[in-house]
């Protein structure tokens, strides 16, 4: 028997394996095509997923200026595929976080033709020494396995784009330039970071506050500019900048204020970016340093500088204080550095302390004091972060040299004697509403004050006391359905920024207003410029009567008035003094004066207040205390107050008030 020819069979085994063929050309296809293009899937998802978090970073550093504390950042470097049953992954992708130029000196930020308003900060930005800070970018470089084309994300100079091969996409708006607000955040500190899992950013702010620094361009020739390197291309920043440069430079109306945006070539891929500023105007500069990564350093001090009035008014036997600030060269303040003051000349009064050391805020306070016997005229007292002796030269950015006028005693109603800091203008009037409602009757005041503390303010809280106790309440004549306006709100302030508050159906005195938050209506807080005047519209006060209350007559009233306000450079003051409309009911007003005393580690914090100097005795009716600081005279009565306990540094104010209604203040720290 033969099988010759035989093909039973053959078919199966043909068919099982063209079928394994075919499973393994399908698994081939899967591995060449469908993995990599799952992968890439995941791969660009997470690039996704990394952008926004160098935007958080962004965030993170440009929010250093009012930020004092340490923030982190989560930044995913790499990610993972999913797991497969028979298919394999390449290694997890893994990305490179790493800045750049941060450490490199030659690579700066710099400030030019910026001049500060304040003197003595202009001794340090005087306008012609350009100012240079070291900065650079950090950015994300991916190393994926199959997305090839994916971007270089990069932070810098407060934007966060995606670098491809052909040309640059922004992820975020620009906050370097905002009107007349420039805000600029140096990158201090090295880094480089390659993983596939993830990474925390920690940003520090090496230097930072709040404060601003008003400049201007040193000459009229000159313009204010900021200079710096990126590896963006002038042109794309002017398309970052495009709400805020000026179509027509010059048009202060329309508050775009970069002139032009130029560009020149840098160092090897990167581009020098200026932007110049529109001259004429003031530019609020804010500065900070955010580190990053090892090899960051802190800050020292680089300026003093008065907070306030680089002039000072004393009357003879009285003291005044004389506050200081060290800073470091973006403007924040420099804690635990010793300032040392000294008097120049013999018989030119005293500083109670030759030396203090800075406190958190970078600031000393002096107490200058000015001896009866002294002759009335202006000395001069010097402070210098060095020794003050031979070499001290108040126009350099250490030192700084106060002019203090000795003036007579019983200069005015005041209790704040001088032609500085925040002036009243000895103006108020008494005056009826607009809607004259009441009769006639002039129940609301009307008086200004003008600016002269050399920088800008922000008026924030106005306490109002009246003298006279039957007057009880202040109160409109409006509604609130009406536009606000001077004499239709209790409290309306004409400043360069009007703020005002409206009670609806009025408010008790003596009170302390909150001008943009106490009333049922409110503006913002007012804002005056230096020089500027500012007028406040008190409408209308009601006194209580045997009959109800109705409106009084304010002609020959006086109301104690403390303004407190915000200095740009950074810190809150106050003014208080007492406006009489129509003034004064006689000639002779009471001089309010008083002296603080304790018995020293014996007193326990107690203070004793004396005020029988106040002159003259035998005409003052009332003798009226604020010990706590808030421009209400309710804590206390009488001539002399013994052991009350009031804090270190608190400001004490005594309000006397003869029998005809005069009232004179006077404040001192405790």
């Amino acid at each position: 028997m033969t099988f010759t020819g035989d093909e039973r069979a053959q078919s199966v085994q043909v068919g099982a394996v063209l079928l394994f063929g075919v499973l393994i050309i399908a698994f081939s296809s899967y591995q060449a095509f469908a993995v990599p293009e799952q992968n890439q899937e995941v791969e660009f998802n997470h690039n996704q997923e990394v952008q926004t978090q160098l935007q958080d970073l962004r965030n993170a550093i440009v929010s250093v200026p009012g930020q004092p504390s340490q923030q982190a950042v989560s930044v995913q470097l790499g990610t993972r595929y999913p797991s497969r049953l028979v298919a394999t992954n390449p290694g997890p992708p893994s990305g490179l976080l790493y800045t750049d130029g941060t450490s490199n000196e030659s690579q700066n930020l710099t400030i030019r033709n910026a001049e500060a308003r304040t003197p003595e900060t202009a001794d340090y930005w005087d306008g012609t020494t350009p100012r240079h800070y070291n900065t650079g970018a950090i950015a994300y470089k991916p190393e994926y396995n199959v997305y090839g084309e994916a971007p270089e994300t990069v932070y810098e100079h407060s934007v966060v784009y995606n670098q491809f091969r052909e040309g640059n996409i922004t992820l975020s708006e620009q906050a370097m330039v905002d009107g007349r607000d420039i805000t600029l955040v140096a990158l201090n500190g090295s880094m480089s970071r390659s993983a596939s899992d993830s990474v925390t950013v920690d940003v520090e702010p090496k230097s930072q506050s709040s404060r601003t620094v008003r400049v201007t361009n040193t000459t009229a020739t000159a313009n204010v500019s900021v200079s710096f390197l990126s590896r963006l291309p002038a042109s794309e920043w002017r398309v970052l900048l495009d709400d805020e440069i000026d179509p027509n430079p010059g048009n202060k109306g329309n508050e775009q204020y970069v002139a032009s945006v130029t560009g020149a070539e840098g160092p090897g891929s990167l581009y020098n970016v200026t932007l110049v500023f529109e001259r004429g105007s003031t530019y609020r500069l804010k500065m900070a340093k955010a580190g990053v990564g090892s090899g960051d350093t802190d800050e020292s001090d680089a300026y003093l500088t008065t907070v306030g009035s680089e002039d000072v008014t004393v009357a003879k036997g009285d003291d005044e204080e004389i506050v200081l600030e060290a800073r470091d060269a973006y403007n924040n303040p420099v804690s635990d550095i010793e300032i040392n003051g000294s008097v120049d000349g013999s018989n030119a009064g005293s500083l109670t302390t030759d030396t203090q050391s800075s406190d958190s805020d970078g600031r000393v306070r002096f107490v200058y004091e000015a001896g009866q016997s002294m002759a009335t005229g202006t000395y001069t007292v010097q402070f210098s972060l060095d020794e003050v002796n031979g070499s001290f030269d108040g126009e350099t950015p250490e030192d700084v040299t106060v002019q203090v006028t000795v003036t007579e005693a019983n200069q005015g109603s005041g209790g704040e004697s001088g032609n500085t800091g925040l002036i009243y203008n000895e103006d108020a009037i008494a005056l009826n509403s607009n809607g004259n409602t009441d009769g006639g009757v002039d129940g609301g005041v009307q008086f200004s004050v003008t600016n002269e503390l050399g920088e800008e303010i922000t008026i924030t809280t106005v306490a109002i006391d009246p003298v006279n106790d039957d007057i009880i309440r202040l109160s409109d004549t409006f509604s609130n359905d009406r536009d606000p306006a001077p004499q239709e709100n209790e409290v309306y302030i004409q400043a360069d920024t009007n703020g005002y508050t409206d009670f609806g159906g009025g408010t008790d005195v003596p009170r302390t207003v909150d001008v943009d938050s106490d009333g049922s209506l409110n503006g913002p807080n007012p804002v005056l410029s230096d020089t500027s005047t500012a007028t406040f519209h008190l409408f209308e006060f009601i006194q209580d009567t045997f009959f109800g209350s109705s409106e009084i007559d304010m002609t020959g009233e006086s109301v104690t008035i403390t303004v407190t306000y915000e200095l740009s450079s950074g810190g809150t003051d106050s003014k208080m003094f007492t406006v009489t409309p129509g003034g004064a009911n006689t000639n002779a007003q009471p001089n309010a004066d008083f002296t603080i005393t304790s018995n020293g580690g014996e007193s326990n914090g107690k203070w004793d207040f004396d005020a029988s100097q106040s002159s003259p005795q035998g005409d003052i009716a009332a003798y009226e205390w604020d010990l706590d600081g808030d421009g209400i005279f309710d804590d206390a009565n009488g001539q002399i107050l013994e052991k009350r306990s009031v804090s270190s540094g608190t400001k004490v104010a005594l309000r006397v008030v003869d029998a005809e209604g005069n009232a004179d203040t006077v404040r001192k720290v405790v």
